[in-house]
């Protein structure tokens, strides 16, 4: 079976998160399996629609949801790479497979999650900002520590080692903004077509919510600070903004990320909303 870079991203990415390989029964081969829970049915869709050519099918019977694909010898091949004794491996080796962004992705919408964090302030207020996690605990440290170098390496993304009580006690973490959002943008086009992963990229409607439960807080700036806007740059993106100009566009001509344009534009429409508000009380 010949397989191209996109469909073995794909599996190479879920194989380190929800998937699984296993030889059963008298099969010669392996098979990919990974079981999921109904509320990310349309993100099982979208793998199957993606590696269609490659057999794969989805059972959706009562309480059972398995995405899996035919025995065949490409799966013992990666079974034969990131299996030791019937547990999941990572090597200098095998990681090199993971080498396109919708790998990363997969891997992200498997295992990762992102969280709203607080810390209060000498004022009382807290402080309430974006992380993001990769649950990998069923790694060791070092094998932690070879995907953190391979995704620095190959993605420009400089996650952290978090320790944790649970698995084998480390994970991956995203907590400086900057980091964070160019992870969501590296990751974006494949979030679009899937509605079940919104929530883990929307940042600015996850703050807002959480600010909503948490009394006394206030939100980070939701746009990064390597790179801060320029006052004639602000008013540029007002202007395009007012035009209708897509944010894609807008983007490009600022020289900006997407989501630093999307943030920004909401940053300001916030703000404009506490001055409205301001005024009125005085």
């Amino acid at each position: 079976m010949r397989i191209d870079n996109i469909k073995e991203n794909i599996i190479i990415g879920s194989l380190l998160g929800d998937g699984n390989l296993t030889i059963t029964g008298r099969c010669v081969n392996a098979h990919y399996r990974e079981h999921f829970s109904p509320k990310q049915l349309d993100y099982r869709i979208w793998k199957l629609n993606e590696l269609v050519d490659l057999n794969f099918k989805l059972y959706t019977r009562k309480n059972y949801y398995e995405l899996n694909s035919p025995s065949n010898p490409l799966y013992t091949h990666y079974y034969n790479l990131f299996y030791n004794n019937k547990i999941k491996i990572i090597t200098e080796e095998n990681i090199k497979l993971l080498n396109h962004p919708i790998g990363l992705a997969c891997l992200y919408f498997d295992d990762g999650t992102l969280l709203i964090d607080s810390a209060t302030r000498t004022n009382g207020y807290k402080y309430l900002f974006p992380r993001i996690n990769i649950s990998t605990l069923c790694f060791s440290k070092e094998e932690n520590l070879i995907l953190i170098n391979h995704i620095y390496n190959i993605f420009n993304i400089k996650f952290k080692l978090k320790h944790l009580p649970y698995g084998k006690g480390y994970a991956l973490e995203l907590n400086k903004k900057d980091e964070i959002f160019k992870f969501i943008n590296l990751i974006l086009p494949y979030v679009k077509p899937i509605k079940s992963m919104t929530y883990k990229i929307d940042i600015y409607e996850r703050l807002i919510e959480k600010q909503k439960e948490t009394p006394h807080s206030t939100i980070c700036n939701l746009y990064t600070t390597k790179h801060p806007y320029t006052h004639d740059e602000i008013n540029k993106l007002l202007q395009l903004h007012k035009e209708k100009v897509p944010y894609k566009k807008i983007a490009n001509i600022l020289n900006k990320t997407y989501y630093s344009v999307v943030y920004k534009l909401r940053d300001l429409q916030r703000k404009k909303e506490w001055r409205k508000k301001s005024s009125l009380l005085n």
